[in-house]
């Protein structure tokens, strides 16, 4: 009985270790948003959306929103790794206070980012 249950055990944690090596990976991007060379830096009340967009589909498909930092200019997010293009989305604040004017176009890049390991990644916002 007690050689059945060590077989059992060890196929159990080789089965755990398995599925543990399965697990998705996920790459760390950082970096700024740079209009014209600089950061993009704008005031607490304007809203900035950064996305990265799978360039392909699958089961990893959907789009990820970077956490953006309106005091510096920088960004972050977590994904899993691929290739992607970004959008940005920018409302600026109206004249009434406590609300947004409605958002410019989103901006897509034409660029692909292959992104595959944890890296830092300036990207430029194009437009005035």
């Amino acid at each position: 009985m007690i050689p059945v249950l060590r077989r059992s055990s060890v196929g159990f944690a080789l089965l755990a270790l398995a599925f543990a090596g399965c697990s998705s990976k996920v790459v760390t991007v950082k970096g700024k948003l740079l209009k014209n060379g600089a950061p993009m830096i704008v005031s607490e009340d304007t809203y900035v959306t950064l996305q990265f967009v799978p360039e392909k589909g699958g089961d990893n498909a959907a789009a990820k929103n970077a956490k953006f930092d309106q005091k510096t200019g920088t960004y972050s997010v977590e994904l899993p790794p691929g290739k992607y293009r970004t959008m940005i989305v920018v409302a600026l604040p109206s004249k009434q206070p406590g609300k947004l004017s409605a958002p410019v176009p989103p901006v897509k890049s034409d660029k692909v980012y292959d992104l595959t390991k944890d890296q830092e990644l300036d990207i430029d916002v194009p437009g005035k």
